[in-house]
């Protein structure tokens, strides 16, 4: 698939929550091309430092406006650079990159699980979803954080019309725990589902051992460093299992960052 570098102008910048912010930026080539599940590599600031590009999820992609946005948390001098941009400026970006979301054909409910930041391309999966699901198809978002605070995109997936149950570890908002558990007993309602996950990748192989004993097709986005987005450097390297059992490895860049529940090794 194509991928195009740019100098993406910053047409839109709001703050979602404290500390987190939603960036959109005017870049046509990705805006018509992007997939959910795709990301994109930025740099805030043409200079030295930082020196390497940071990869983020798109949140949403306008193909008729030509404008992508992501989301970001400030964490650190990077997130830093990036909420101090400024209307008209313009930065670096790279993408779109890596292999998204696939819809599973022949269930009735798409299982959206969102641990914390691991939202956005969720979001953006489940705006192309919505408006492909048959009569008798239906999507449940789990969305799941420590916290309240660190819940993200549940006005996103509220607009869509979707089911949406939350669970956080501390209590303050839904279910008091996982949200690996309401996954667990989402899967007992008889319905042929699919599951389709982001966030931690705790999270991610709880996720991928449930699916698997239950024979539920499940796609996840795993979370790794990807500095160059091309597979060159391999930091990117994830452990994956063949059907005969052999061991190898693929590049989570070019190769994922979404895979099947079965192809990766957490071990």
């Amino acid at each position: 698939m194509a991928s195009w570098e740019l100098q993406a102008v910053v047409v839109e910048h709001r703050q979602r929550a404290p500390n987190q912010y939603e960036l959109i930026l005017h870049a046509p080539p990705i805006a018509q091309t992007a997939q959910p599940g795709q990301y994109v590599l930025v740099r805030p600031m043409e200079t030295l430092a930082p020196l390497w590009r940071r990869p983020y999820s798109i949140l949403r992609a306008n193909p008729d406006k030509g404008v992508i946005s992501i989301f970001y948390s400030v964490q650190s001098q990077f997130t830093e650079l990036l909420s101090l941009k400024p209307l008209g400026s313009q930065m670096s970006v790279l993408g779109p990159l890596g292999h998204g979301f696939q819809r599973e054909q022949g269930v009735q409910r798409h299982i959206l699980v969102a641990g914390g930041f691991g939202a956005p391309p969720l979001s953006f999966f489940a705006s192309r979803l919505v408006s492909a699901l048959s009569p008798d198809e239906q999507i449940l978002i789990l969305a799941g954080a420590r916290r309240r605070d660190l819940l993200v995109g549940l006005d996103e997936f509220r607009a869509l019309g979707a089911e949406v149950r939350i669970a956080t570890e501390d209590g303050s908002q839904g279910y008091a725990g996982r949200v690996t558990d309401l996954l667990s007993e989402a899967l007992c309602e008889p319905l042929p589902s699919a599951v389709y996950a982001c966030g931690p990748n705790r999270m991610l192989q709880m996720v991928c051992e449930i699916c698997l004993v239950g024979r539920v097709p499940c796609q996840v986005s795993v979370e790794t460093p990807m500095p160059c987005g091309v597979g060159a450097c391999l930091g990117c390297a994830v452990k994956v299992r063949a059907p005969n059992g052999a061991i190898w490895y693929k590049r989570a860049c070019t190769d994922g960052p979404v895979f099947r529940a079965e192809e990766v090794d957490w071990e």
